[in-house]
This record gives C-alpha cells, sequence and structure tokens, in this order.
C-alpha cells in the first residue's frame, strides 16, 4: 500500500494519504479529513498523531488528510478555516479552543470534531456534553481544578495563587473562572493577572514576587509562546510554576496535571469513525480525560528550592530529573 505526504504550513494545507481497505466495510472512495491546529505546541501535535494512528489501527485506512496549523494567530485561523470549507471535506478536526472558534465560524453543516477543548459549553460550541444540537462533537481536555491546587499544596504551603490568563481567549477564561469556583473550598486567594502580550507575562513575574507562592499558566496564547522567559523569571522570584497542560512541564512548569494527549486523541479517532460510519456529532456525547496524570520537573524544583514529596512522586507518570 502507498503512502502519500504533502506538507502545507500556516496558510499552506500538508495532506496525508493512507490508502488501504477497512475491516468491516471499504468506502466508496477515500474520505476527506481537514485538521485545523491552534498551533504547533507539543499537545497538539502529540494528540492529532495519536488520533491518526488509532484510525490507522482501527482499520480506517481510506481517507486522504489536509493538515494546517494557524501558528496562534487568530487571522491565520480564520483563513485556514475559509480554506477548508471551500474544500467540501468529509469531516473536520479542530485541536483548540481557538482553532474550533474559526472552524465552527466558517462551517455550519459538516461534522466538526474537536479535541484538547477546555470549555466546550462555556464556550459556546456544544449545548451541553451530552447532545450538542449542532454539527459538532469531540473530546475535551477539562478536569477539577482541586485536583491540581491539591497537589499544589502538597508542594507549596499555598495561601495566594496568580492565574497568567489572557482576556477575550474564552479557554483562559475559562480556566481563571473555575480556579475562583474552588478558592474557598480549597482555602486560597486567587490573583488574576491578564495579560495583553507574551511581554507582559514576563514583566508581571517580578510584581507578584511575596504577593504569590505559585502561579499558574493558563491555555492562553501569549503565555504558550513566553513559556521559557517565565520559568526564568518564576525560579527567580522563587514562585512555583504550575498548569493543566502537560506539555508545559517539559517546557519548565514545576507541576502539571492533566490529561493524557494521546488518550485524548484516541477518544477523537473513535468520534471520527463514528461520523464516517454514518453518525450524527449531535448524537455522539462529548467526552473528557479519563483519569488526571501527574507530571513533575524536579530541575526546576530544585532551582526554586522545594522537594517533591515521595507521594507525589510516585503518583507522577513522568518525572523529569
Amino acid at each position: 500500500m502507498g503512502k502519500r505526504i504533502k506538507h502545507l504550513l500556516l496558510a499552506s494545507l500538508f495532506a496525508c494519504g493512507l490508502m488501504g481497505l477497512s475491516p468491516e466495510k471499504a468506502f466508496a472512495g477515500p474520505k476527506k479529513i481537514g485538521i485545523l491546529l491552534w498551533s504547533d505546541e507539543a499537545r497538539y501535535l502529540e494528540s492529532v498523531k495519536a488520533m491518526l494512528d488509532q484510525l490507522k489501527a482501527d482499520g480506517f485506512t481510506d481517507f486522504e488528510v489536509s493538515q494546517a496549523s494557524a501558528g496562534a494567530n487568530k487571522a491565520t485561523a480564520m483563513h485556514l478555516a475559509q480554506g477548508f470549507a471551500a474544500a467540501n471535506m468529509d469531516v473536520y478536526v479542530a485541536l483548540g479552543t481557538n482553532g474550533m472558534a474559526a472552524l465552527l465560524k466558517e462551517i455550519k453543516q459538516a461534522p466538526i470534531v474537536f479535541n484538547v477543548v477546555y470549555d466546550p459549553v462555556g464556550s459556546g460550541f456544544v449545548d451541553s456534553w451530552l447532545r450538542s444540537k449542532n454539527n459538532v462533537t469531540g473530546v475535551s481536555n477539562f478536569l477539577s481544578m482541586a485536583d491540581i491546587l491539591e497537589r499544589v499544596k502538597a508542594i507549596v504551603p499555598l495561601k495566594n495563587l496568580a492565574v497568567l490568563y489572557t482576556p477575550d481567549q474564552k479557554n483562559s477564561e475559562s480556566q481563571l473562572r473555575d480556579l475562583q469556583k474552588v478558592e474557598k473550598q480549597c482555602a486560597i486567594n486567587i490573583i488574576p493577572v491578564p495579560l495583553s502580550s507574551s511581554e507582559d507575562a514576563v514583566s508581571v513575574m517580578a510584581l507578584l514576587k511575596g504577593k504569590a507562592e505559585a502561579v499558574f499558566l493558563t491555555g492562553s496564547g501569549y503565555v504558550g509562546t513566553a513559556i521559557g522567559p517565565i520559568i526564568e523569571a518564576a525560579i527567580k522570584e522563587k514562585i512555583v510554576p504550575v498548569s493543566h497542560l502537560p506539555d508545559y512541564v517539559d517546557q519548565g512548569v514545576l507541576l502539571g496535571v492533566g490529561a493524557d494527549m494521546r488518550e485524548l486523541g484516541q477518544t477523537a479517532a473513535g468520534k471520527v469513525e463514528a461520523v464516517l460510519k454514518g453518525a450524527l456529532p449531535t448524537d455522539i456525547p462529548v467526552d473528557g480525560p479519563k483519569k488526571v496524570h501527574i507530571y513533575l520537573n524536579l530541575k526546576t524544583a530544585r532551582a526554586i528550592g522545594f522537594t517533591i514529596p515521595d507521594a507525589l512522586r510516585k503518583e507522577a507518570v513522568k518525572v523529569i530529573e
């Protein structure tokens, strides 16, 4: 069987065609799948690869894939979404909240499967987790913020948590709101820190010294593009950086409590398969992570001066030494 891969970046699309026969039944012709990634951040790339691998493993090999990244740029995302809409594909997949927002704005009839979208209901993508009432279904990386704060408290006596977020970025705002919902329950004070640029994300760290014991990094695009300098500043000011995004731990965040991106991709594959078999997206419930995973960066812990409890280390699925 042959495989052809055509790379297209940002405003271009790259396609990967996989040819074969389904063990259940063969399609009349290759199905077209359009994949729009909000950015090239590791979590999106890992999850989409897991999705495509799972489709192939399940026998769904007679399809053509067009994949593109918006490079964390809303204008580029809209341009790509328009191109996808004009291509009349059989199913669309969106990675990330902003990528999904762009795709849904342009595509109202064809089925869309989203992935790594933190708050699909709050973002207005679906009516509920059980029934979308539109052409959408998907997979969320939502989890209880109380689970994260419980682990943070195991590392540092937490009284004040700064939250770096971007107003008007729905996923980032949702994460802030969910942290605020549990601040009384967790007996902490949430300090919202709005960002208007990547530079803000770095400069505010000095202002947080003595005011916050830890800083939560939301899925803000500004945070993602400045993660290295943010970690350097956090270490300098002895503030513990934490997040719900596991790929941030690879870049220096001390503690990550979140979903397994491969698992999300595999779950998304099942929804794509259901759509290709004829199911309506509105009849396919939205799923979240099956379980919470712990990720630790001991290099950052040592640099700040904290010792990670043995119980937390044993719980971690990944430890960067």
